[in-house]
């Protein structure tokens, strides 16, 4: 009723325990699959490049010869061993099932013990039932047998769904957990991925992995000890069977064994389907995220049309795979549901005309019966066993794409360096950055040499494409480091060109995971010029936002972005603060977030912009030109020196 009546909230939902959650299992994880890698580049450690690689060693000796500055650091080569893994063949790559294992083998086996007590409760009963048959016949028995054998018939089937509920319910919670494992895994790696690593997986192909291939995993947990159970309830069915009715039982047996090499093919030919569909769907997403992002630009020139043809083209491309499985779906389906009915009519036909003293009594035909027809004999387990093993086909390219996807070359988290030093918190010494993970002969910022003092407010300028931004992202540790040494000390906040903004209320926006403090909220938000926005929005500061803040303006998003960096009360800041003319906001924002009398006094900032007006007021500047830093100083000392910043103040005028 109270989600009927109101949308429920997150505080709505009861708390998960704490063995069900991702970070009780994600840390184990992570540790399994670093020492997986490990070991792996110890195994590769001692082979030639280009033997692992499969490539001409001349061109490993000239890359090596060209980017011999690289090797000569610890960091280059951790980045030389992340790119060599991921270039590594399918085969040679760190095992994902392997480290799955060690994380959820004692589960599991919990798992396959309760369906084994289940699998061996249901063959207990056709011996029960033989034996009140043969009590039923004998009428010189005493009557508390027949009570007896009633009473375990009932024991034994309430024991056989007391286990099989149990088993059902720890299977789905494996699931679930291996579900949240792989998705956080994911999720942490995309944001670790190294410049070349982000060009290679697009946002589509990453909500695939998360949402396609992790609930595969949650799928086959349910069913998959059918692999070892489903053979072994049909052995035991036939070995019931022999001794009921002799060798009779192996034309049954003959009948099925014809199966198994279709049900192979069958396998193989949707393995490749899927693979096949896989991509479709990967390229489809990817379209239709560039088509969402781009929608406005789509509508000005009319291409919606073309788009969807595109977009029409690739899903009926997909549509015609998956008719496909569905077809051999559909005839394993079948096969295997006719099997048993002609398992059982081939038995009784050979045991009744190969000897005439062969007689199908009530007590053969029953028994025999209730092994071949129930479902959870042999019926079950030969419908499930081929759906059990596509499933395991599909969860193996599942299986591939994500250990691919982890494989991919990290971002070198140590290569900017926490140091103590109180008076430079941010020392970067002829440090050369590149956005390419082994560097080529172009890199983006050629051998910068820069101290910023703690609490100096320091303004990073030049014309478009000079390095400004690739500066800011270096110090966040996004680009790979070549050479030099980078430092900085205490946390970082950033505020990006494009804002980013959460589907949710202004507040958690701004928040952003942080304890609420009215004092400082009331603050930050007044300093960054949000108090008209909230005045104009239905709910203020509890107003929900859209997808990527649909439903605001790009200085709103701006100015938002900047609030959720000031409240994080970081020790130094990083801003892009974008060029308007004539905008009394950003002057306030200037005067009482930025400037020497806001609210960030005495903290450490470093501020891109083009506007002009606002390096009259920083301590100093900072002349970017060609991804090299061309000047430093004051405004005063770089007008008087009449270098690259006077040039790019005519450049400056000439817009205007």
């Amino acid at each position: 009723m109270k989600g009927y009546k109101n949308s429920l909230q997150q505080s709505d939902l009861f708390e998960l325990k704490d063995i069900d959650r991702a970070d009780a299992w994600v840390p184990h994880f992570s540790r399994c699959w670093t020492e997986e890698t490990e070991r792996l580049c110890r195994g590769q450690a001692n082979r030639p490049t280009a033997d692992v690689l499969n490539i001409p060693l001349e061109e490993v000796t000239d890359t090596k010869s060209n980017n011999s500055h690289l090797h000569n650091s610890c960091s280059a080569a951790a980045q030389e061993r992340q790119t060599l893994l991921s270039k590594l063949p399918e085969g040679k790559r760190p095992s994902l099932m392997k480290c799955l294992a060690k994380v959820f083998l004692p589960s599991m086996m919990i798992c396959a013990l309760l369906k084994l007590v289940q699998d061996l409760a249901i063959f207990i009963n056709p011996i029960i039932l033989r034996l009140i048959l043969k009590f039923v016949k004998d009428s010189s028995q005493p009557s508390w047998r027949g009570y007896v054998y009633g009473c375990l018939m009932f024991l034994v089937s309430l024991l056989q769904l007391a286990s099989l509920g149990h088993y059902f319910q720890h299977a789905n919670t494996i699931g679930m957990r291996l579900r949240a494992t792989i998705c956080a895994s994911v999720y942490n790696k995309a944001l670790k991925l190294s410049p070349t690593a982000r060009k290679e997986s697009t946002v589509g192909e990453i909500v695939n992995l998360m949402s396609v291939d992790a609930q595969r995993f949650m799928d086959i947990m349910t069913y998959l000890n059918i692999i070892w159970s489903g053979p072994f309830q049909i052995i035991v069915a036939l070995v019931f069977l022999w001794r009921i009715l002799g060798p009779s039982v192996l034309v049954g047996m003959s009948f099925m064994g014809i199966l198994v090499p279709l049900n192979a093919f069958i396998g193989k030919q949707l393995k490749k389907l899927q693979v096949e569909q896989m991509k479709e769907k990967d390229k489809r997403i990817k379209l239709m995220s560039e088509v969402l992002n781009g929608i406005k630009v789509l509508k000005l020139y009319a291409w919606e049309q073309s788009y969807s043809d595109i977009i029409s083209g690739i899903r009926q491309k997909e549509l015609v795979m998956l008719r496909r499985m569905g077809f051999l779906n559909a005839a394993t389906t079948l096969i295997f549901q006719i099997a048993p009915f002609f398992v059982a009519c081939s038995t009784f036909l050979v045991y009744t005309l190969v000897d005439e003293s062969h007689v199908l009594d009530a007590e053969k035909a029953f028994v025999s019966c209730s092994v071949q027809h129930n479902e959870l004999h042999m019926r079950f387990p030969m419908i499930m066993l081929p759906n059990v093993i596509n499933s395991l086909i599909q969860t193996s390219v599942s299986v591939k794409r994500i250990t691919k996807f982890l494989s991919l070359p990290e971002l070198d988290l140590k290569q900017i360096e926490q140091s103590g030093d109180n008076i430079n918190v941010i020392s970067i010494k002829d440090c050369t950055f590149t956005w390419n993970d082994f560097g080529d002969e172009n890199p983006a910022l050629k051998d910068i040499s820069v101290d910023v003092k703690k609490g100096e407010l320091v303004a990073v300028v030049g014309v478009v494409g000079a390095g400004k931004s690739s500066l800011l992202s270096a110090l966040l540790g996004d680009m790979t480091k070549l050479s030099g040494q980078a430092s900085v000390n205490g946390t970082v906040a950033y505020v990006p060109q494009q804002a980013w903004i959460q589907n949710a209320t202004l507040r958690d926006n701004i928040l952003f995971g942080a304890e609420y403090e009215q004092s400082w909220y009331s603050k930050v938000v007044e300093a960054c010029a949000l108090l008209p926005d909230f005045s104009m929005l239905p709910a203020g500061d509890l107003t929900e936002i859209g997808e990527k803040g649909i439903n605001l303006s790009g200085g709103q998003k701006q100015r938002v972005s900047l609030a959720r960096a000031v409240y994080s009360r970081a020790d130094i800041y990083t801003l892009t603060i974008p060029q308007c003319r004539g905008c009394s906001r950003w002057k306030h924002i200037f005067d009482h977030v930025i400037g020497s009398s806001g609210c960030l006094k005495g903290k450490t900032r470093v501020l891109v912009t083009h506007g002009i007006s606002y390096l009259l007021h920083v301590d100093s500047i900072l002349v970017m030109k060609d991804g090299e830093l061309s000047e430093r100083g004051s405004f005063q000392q770089l007008i008087d020196h009449a270098g690259a910043f006077s040039g790019f103040l005519k450049t400056y005028f000439q817009g205007r």
